[in-house]
C-alpha cells in the first residue's frame, strides 16, 4: 500500500514512523510546504498524562522527549501581584523545532520518505496514491480541496493572541492575568529550553480594541506587550518569529473521509484550542488511532472505518472540554479578579475534566482558603441563634 501524507509537522510525522515501523512493507511518503530546517514555532508541552497515553505506542520516542529537561512539577496562576501554585500535572517541555528533527530522525531511520518544500495545491497531485492523509494544520489545503464531501466547520474564537518567546526562564508552567486600564491582558508562558521560554500573549476583545493593538506594527505590537508584561518578564524582551495577531479557529468536520481514500488528522480535520495547549498530543493521539487502524488490516475503507469509529467519541469529548475552556476565557472580563485563590481553582475546573476531590487532596491550601470562608457563612445563622 502507498501511503502519501500531507504535512509534516507532529501528527503527520509520528502517524508515519508508526506505521512504517509496524508495517515495514509500506511505502510511505510525508510531504512539508516548508524548508526542512524552518524555525517556526517555540515549544510544546506534554503533561505526564499525555506521555504515559503515548509511550506505549513509540516508547523510545517518548523516553526522548522525557529526558530532554527537567519537568515542571507545578503551574502558576498569577494574577496581578498575586500567585498560586498549582500541583497535580507534572509537564514536559521540547522546543517544537527539537521535536520535530527527533520526529524526522525516527521515522527515516524505518524507512520513511520526508519531501520538503512542497504544497500540495490540487486533487490531481494527490493520484496514485492508496491512502492520502491531509496532516496539514489548521489551514488544511487537503480538507479544503474536499471540502464538500468532508463539511468543514470553522468558527473564530472572541480573544486575540500573539505567539512570543523570551529568554526569561519561567520554570513552572505560568498562566498570568495582568488587569490593565484598557482591559484584561494574559500570559501563557513555559520554559522548553536552557536559556528559552514561550509566551503567547492572549487579549480580550475590549482591550485589543481599547489598545489599538490591531493598529500597531509586529514590532510596537510586541513593545507594548513588553510593557504589559514588565514585571513578569524581569527585564527580558519578548522575541518574534511570525508573531502576529490572531483569533484561534475552532474546526469540526461532519466527516472523515473523502474520495474513498482520504482522510484527515490532528489540526485538519479538528482543533483543540491554545488555552489547553493539546493541539501537539491531539494531533500524535489520531496518529496513534490511524496506525492502529492500518495495522490491522483490510482494504482502505475498513482502514478508515475503523480509524473514525475508534476515534472520533474521544476526540469529540476532548473538543467539548476545549469549548468549556473557550467560554471560561472569553468570559474574564466579567470574571472576579479578587480572590486568588476561588480564581486558580475556576481555572482549573474549567473544563469539567478535573476531579474535585483529586485537586482538593493536591492543593489543600488552595481548596482550604476557598472553603474556609463558605462553611463560615453556611454556620453563621446557627452561631447567632
Amino acid at each position: 500500500m502507498r501511503v502519501l501524507v500531507v504535512g509534516g509537522g507532529p501528527g503527520g510525522l509520528f502517524l508515519a514512523l508508526l506505521a512504517k515501523r509496524a508495517r515495514p512493507e509500506l511505502d510511505i511518503r510525508v510531504v512539508e510546504q516548508n524548508p526542512e530546517h524552518a524555525t517556526y514555532g517555540w515549544g510544546v508541552v506534554f503533561t505526564d498524562g499525555a506521555v504515559k497515553a503515548l509511550r506505549p505506542s513509540a516508547p523510545d520516542l517518548m523516553d526522548e522527549i522525557a529526558a530532554r529537561r527537567p519537568p515542571a512539577e507545578h503551574l502558576d496562576v498569577i494574577v496581578g501581584e498575586e500567585r498560586r501554585s498549582v500541583h497535580g500535572n507534572v509537564m514536559f517541555r521540547i522546543g517544537r523545532v527539537d521535536l520535530l528533527a527527533l520526529l524526522q530522525r525516527h521515522a527515516r531511520a524505518v524507512g520513511v520518505t520526508i519531501e520538503f518544500d512542497r504544497r500540495v495545491a490540487a486533487r490531481e497531485e494527490l493520484a496514485g496514491w492508496d491512502l492520502v492523509i491531509g496532516a496539514d494544520g489548521i489551514n488544511s489545503v487537503v480538507r479544503e480541496l474536499y471540502a464538500e464531501e468532508l463539511r468543514p466547520h470553522v468558527t473564530f474564537g472572541r480573544n486575540w493572541w500573539a505567539w512570543y518567546g523570551t529568554r526569561r526562564p519561567f520554570a513552572a508552567v505560568s498562566l498570568i492575568f495582568e488587569p490593565q486600564p484598557e482591559g484584561l491582558f494574559v500570559g501563557h508562558a513555559y520554559q522548553y529550553a536552557p536559556e528559552l521560554s514561550g509566551f503567547v500573549a492572549e487579549v480580550v476583545p475590549e482591550a485589543f480594541e481599547a489598545s489599538g493593538l490591531g493598529a500597531l506594527s509586529d514590532a510596537e505590537s510586541r513593545a507594548y506587550c513588553e510593557r504589559v508584561f514588565a514585571r513578569h518578564l524581569d527585564g527580558e524582551q519578548l522575541l518574534d518569529n511570525r508573531s502576529q495577531w490572531f483569533r484561534p479557529k475552532f474546526v469540526t468536520c461532519e466527516r472523515w473521509t473523502a474520495a474513498g481514500n482520504v482522510t484527515l488528522l490532528g489540526d485538519a480535520l479538528h482543533t483543540v484550542h491554545p488555552s489547553i495547549g493539546s493541539g501537539t498530543r491531539f494531533a500524535m493521539r489520531d496518529a496513534v488511532a490511524l496506525a492502529d487502524a492500518i495495522v490491522e488490516g483490510g482494504d482502505v475503507e475498513a482502514i478508515l472505518t475503523r480509524y473514525e469509529h475508534d476515534r472520533r467519541p474521544r476526540a469529540d469529548a476532548f473538543q467539548n472540554a476545549a469549548r468549556r475552556s473557550i467560554a471560561w476565557y472569553e468570559a474574564l472580563a466579567e470574571r472576579d479578579l479578587g480572590d486568588p485563590d476561588r480564581f486558580a481553582l475556576e481555572y482549573v475546573m474549567r473544563t469539567g475534566r478535573v476531579r474535585y476531590e483529586h485537586f482538593r487532596r493536591l492543593n489543600p491550601e488552595i481548596v482550604g482558603a476557598y472553603e474556609r470562608p463558605a462553611l463560615r457563612a453556611a454556620q453563621l445563622p446557627e452561631a447567632v441563634a
